[in-house]
């Protein structure tokens, strides 16, 4: 698998053969799944290892790994001054990865998902911020991403000092070496660049506007090493790494990211009005399932 994500990354191959984009992207999301499935393992062992909590493990391991592809989708769009496609990336990532996390919520997380109502508060406000901000600007200054650079040092402050009352996790049987966990990125990462140019295919095949083929067709491909993850955790009843996984990321691309895209260039708010509605209602409704799933 890594050697046809290799030739498919080197060569270009479903930019020259439009063919092959479906095939292409079919061994990406398998290469996904298999190095996220090995990923997942040897966070487990570096967690047990350094005595922090499952939830930990999935807010800044598991959840900072998954969203690679999208900071670097965003900050290279924002620096080669193609704004809307650089925070259309963030939040058509953000809004698919929470359609999959709430169809999943009733059969994997009636429980343990009121111990992340913090993070959701916080999704909440940073998304209600956003929305301000795009009523009275539409290229977003660099100075900007200072408000969700503090919302981001905030939160990392807040869940450490809450680390000390969680439970350490537990070390997962298959004991891989750490080079796998780091192998097992490079390959998250090829195969998400790779999903990547297929869109951009795809999206000038059918002439589809920047920002709505960025939040459509990049965040749903920029969504899916998150919902991998996500989904296998679940399975093996890591709940808190699990949902760590996507508060985490949902708030790191909501901050870290966006400040990071305004620093590097352009960022603009450009025909983003409907997804900045979509990630509040999101926001509320993931909140509203923090009070309801006790």
């Amino acid at each position: 698998m890594l050697i046809l994500d290799l030739l498919i990354f080197f060569f270009n191959i479903t930019e020259k053969y439009n063919v092959l984009i479906i095939p292409g992207i079919a061994v990406s999301v398998i290469s996904i799944f298999i190095a996220g499935d090995i990923f997942l393992d040897v966070s487990y062992k570096f967690g047990n290892s350094i005595a922090i909590s499952s939830k930990s493990v999935g807010l800044f391991i598991v959840g900072i790994a998954a969203i690679i592809d999208e900071l670097s989708m965003s900050v290279i769009a924002a620096f080669e001054n193609l704004g809307s496609i650089s925070f259309g990336a963030i939040q058509g990532s953000n809004v698919i990865t929470l359609i999959a996390f709430f169809i999943m919520i009733p059969l994997f997380y009636r429980k343990g998902i009121k111990n992340f109502r913090i993070d959701s508060y916080l999704i909440l406000i940073t998304s209600i911020i956003i929305y301000i901000l795009s009523l009275f600007i539409v290229r977003i200054p660099f100075y900007i991403g200072f408000i969700t650079l503090f919302i981001f040092i905030f939160y990392i402050l807040l869940t450490n000092k809450q680390e000390s009352n969680e439970k350490i996790i537990e070390k997962s049987d298959n004991d891989y070496s750490y080079y796998y966990g780091i192998f097992s990125i490079a390959v998250i990462i090829i195969a998400s660049y790779n999903m990547v140019n297929a869109a951009y295919v795809i999206a000038y095949v059918f002439r589809i506007n920047s920002f709505l083929s960025s939040f459509f067709l990049l965040g749903f491909f920029g969504s899916l090493p998150e919902i991998v993850m996500m989904f296998i955790a679940a399975k093996r009843n890591r709940k808190d790494v699990s949902i760590g996984l996507i508060t985490g990321s949902t708030l790191y691309k909501e901050t870290i990211v966006f400040s990071l895209a305004s620093f590097a260039g352009t960022l603009t708010f450009y025909n983003s009005f409907f997804s900045i509605i979509t990630m509040i209602i999101f926001s509320c409704i993931l909140l509203i399932y923090t009070v309801l799933f006790r």
